[in-house]
């Protein structure tokens, strides 16, 4: 019997709060866990906005306080959404993060967000080292993606996470680096072991489509290594 077909979204967060304000990381006690702007917060809302019509089955959201924020925003419009599989597995690059990174709790996590999978057995908790630039987080996001399709080999499954990790997905999915602006949206469609990208880094249902900081990747030499698409369908 075949898989159906189903759509794996992928979502950046939107502007965080040190995008706007510089002095922000001076005074702050995980500085690499900023929250959304108050833009920030209008960008999700206006995802949410246009994926309000199509059915999802899972949110897979990287712990950090930025990404939960933006699914927060999201599935507010949703009369029985989700409930959210936090994941470190799509945190941010170790490049840009504290060591360990400073994400939050999960009791933090909950009063953002208190609609949390407790029954998601996350693929890492806690994350190998990474090399090289923002590429580094390849080897991890690919891991990561290949357990969390073969936990749900059905149904359509939103991905919150980060800039790099997010073209992570693209490299795995797609064998190429693609490295989107803040709260776009990507569609890759799944079936029959095979991954068609519609779209990736759309922005059409913004209202600002401006400075959305999507050239801000840092690549390093870690390389392209697309995913197995086999391991995925065992």
């Amino acid at each position: 019997m075949k898989t159906p077909s189903r759509i794996l979204w992928f979502v950046r967060h939107g502007e965080r709060v040190d995008n706007v304000d510089k002095t922000w990381k001076k005074t702050a006690e995980r500085w690499d866990d900023p929250p959304l702007s108050a833009r920030g917060h209008q960008q999700a809302r206006e995802v949410g906005v246009a994926l309000m019509e199509e059915p999802i089955d899972h949110v897979i959201c990287s712990p950090f306080t930025r990404c939960v924020e933006t699914a927060t925003e999201i599935l507010s419009l949703r009369k029985d959404p989700p409930l959210l599989c936090i994941e470190p597995g799509m945190g941010e690059s170790l490049n840009a993060c504290m060591s360990p990174p400073g994400r939050p709790t999960m009791e933090q996590i909950k009063k953002i967000n208190p609609k949390v999978n407790d029954t998601y057995e996350p693929v890492y908790t806690t994350l190998p080292p990474e090399h090289g630039g923002d590429e580094g987080c390849i080897p991890r996001v690919a891991v990561t993606l290949r357990n969390i399709l073969a936990k749900y080999p059905t149904g359509n499954i939103l991905f919150i996470s980060h800039g790099s990790p997010i073209a992570a997905c693209h490299v795995a999915l797609c064998g190429s680096w693609n490295y989107v602006g803040q709260c776009t949206i990507g569609k890759i469609v799944s079936a029959a072991g095979n991954f068609q990208c519609e779209y990736f880094g759309d922005k059409r249902h913004l209202t600002d489509k401006t400075n959305l900081r999507e050239h801000e990747s840092k690549k390093g030499n870690a390389g392209e290594q697309r995913l197995e698409i086999s391991l995925m369908n065992k």
